[in-house]
């Protein structure tokens, strides 16, 4: 005897109370959510949270801050030599380090 395959089960509806017009709408809880009556957000501020979220984690990923050891104008020849060299030993360092990271990311898959 064959079975026939099951169906996904239905969402449960959920309904949400627009802010704007007080009229009841069906709510998918996503943040885009629209009431079918005045077609507004039906949860505002999540929405607000979700674009000010947005905004720092763009900004977040703007910044690349690398301390490298600072040569200042004031230093001796001899000082911005060996800072020169200590500048070169970090940027290796973060290079092998950078290098180790993608291959495990790679190797991870």
């Amino acid at each position: 005897m064959k079975t026939l395959p099951k169906e996904p089960p239905l969402p449960m509806n959920a309904t949400k109370k627009c802010p704007h017009c007080q009229q009841w709408s069906a709510w998918h809880h996503q943040v885009t959510d629209r009431c079918e009556h005045c077609h507004e957000l039906l949860d505002p501020k999540a929405h607000q949270r979700l674009l000010a979220q947005d905004e720092r984690e763009e900004e977040e990923s703007k910044k690349i801050n690398i301390a490298l050891i600072e040569i200042l104008p004031t230093d001796s020849a001899f000082t911005r030599f060996w800072k020169r060299i200590v500048q070169g030993f970090q940027l290796m360092f973060m290079a092998i380090l950078s290098f180790i990271l993608w291959l495990i990311a790679l190797l991870a898959g």
